[in-house]
């Protein structure tokens, strides 16, 4: 395995052309799938750019910040982002998150990333099998729902920043499916929710590590601009695909989380065949 670089010794001039698709790869499945883009970007970084683990998650929340707000906001435009339910799942995240994190230690963590792979493997398989739950096209509204539905929703952002805050992953990968089979939600408007949900989750962590100095700006500058455009193409494409497709879409990505919690060393080695390195 390639040893890892110093921040100071990145040559971003020689590598640029990776950064961009490593930009551009993680904004148009930000923006296509509804998810922060970590899962994209932090690999990309350490497997094929070199950068050390801590300064790849710091680089990629700095990162997930615009991205994420821009594509947000072209969900938001269609129609297909509820803001207060947004700030719901944000506010019992945050509490969800800071428990999680100061278990950490305390927990095999080994142990329960191969409990979520298996369920995000789950879930997977669940979405690629057409019909059942996330059939409705109709909006909600969370001051005329049930306070019983309120209240399941607020657990089920508390359980995402749980998960997102032990194990170091992104939310929306426990957020959208909750959202699409738990209540019945149309999965662009789950997806709409869930990348404006990554906007402040994402603000604060990227605060956190670049006080830390685990952001890489040199990088991150680079980054932002392609994973943007990226975000806007794939957003804008979201509203214009069949909500089946985009289902599936997520169920084929969350086989690739899977994979990463159940064989991460398989699809290192695999990342590094494919740069080369």
């Amino acid at each position: 395995m390639a040893a890892v670089t110093a921040a100071s010794d990145i040559d971003v001039q020689a590598k640029w052309k990776a950064v961009i698709v490593i930009g551009a790869l993680t904004g148009l499945l930000s923006g296509l799938l509804g998810i922060g883009g970590a899962a994209i970007l932090v690999p990309g970084m350490t497997e094929v750019l070199g950068i050390s683990q801590h300064r790849a998650t710091g680089t990629s929340l700095f990162v997930i910040i615009p991205t994420a707000l821009v594509s947000a906001v072209i969900y938001a435009m269609s129609g297909q982002l509820d803001w207060i339910l947004a700030i719901l799942f944000s506010v019992t995240a945050v509490i969800g998150a800071t428990l999680g994190a100061r278990l950490t230690a305390r927990i095999s963590a080994r142990a329960l990333r191969r409990m979520f792979g298996l369920f995000l493997l789950f879930v997977a398989i669940r979405l690629l099998i057409p019909g059942g739950a996330g059939s409705n096209t109709q909006a909600v509204d969370l001051f005329t729902q049930n306070p019983l539905i309120t209240a399941g929703e607020g657990v089920l952002g508390f359980i995402a920043g749980f998960l997102s805050g032990l194990l170091g992953i992104g939310g929306g990968q426990v957020l959208t499916p909750g959202m699409v089979f738990l209540f019945d939600m149309p999965q662009r408007l789950a997806q709409g929710i869930s990348i404006a949900f990554i906007v402040p989750t994402a603000l604060s962590g990227a605060y956190t590590h670049y006080r830390r100095g685990n952001v890489v700006p040199s990088v991150g500058l680079l980054l932002i601009p392609a994973s943007v455009i990226g975000g806007v193409v794939g957003s804008n494409f979201a509203q214009r695909i069949d909500p089946l497709i985009l289902r599936m879409g997520f169920g084929v990505f969350l086989i690739y989380g899977s994979a990463r919690m159940l064989a991460p060393q398989l699809v290192s080695r695999l990342l590094h065949r494919v740069s080369g390195r």
